[in-house]
């Protein structure tokens, strides 16, 4: 569980480095951009879900199970943050 935007910003650099790594550079960019937006506000949140949404949509290949529950994790927390806004 993420507990403040500091892990999802260190969390959005793994992904990225992840999906570059393995020739996902397209959703790397998506990721790294939606990092680089990461505050407080609720616009940055919103970035990171959609940027999120994406990976997920894709369902790049080199990620793990464990990477994609991860993902999903990520996601039902920003909803939820977003949805109590």
């Amino acid at each position: 569980m993420l507990r403040d935007n500091a892990e999802l910003a260190m969390y959005l650099s793994r992904l990225a480095r992840r999906l570059e790594a393995n020739t996902s550079d397209e959703l790397a960019e998506q990721v790294r951009l939606a990092r680089r937006h990461v505050s407080m506000s609720t616009e940055s949140l919103g970035e990171a879900r959609i940027a999120l949404r994406i990976v997920a949509a894709a369902e790049p290949p080199c990620l793990t199970e464990q990477e994609r529950e991860e993902l999903t994790s990520v996601l039902r927390q920003l909803d939820a943050a977003l949805d109590d806004r």
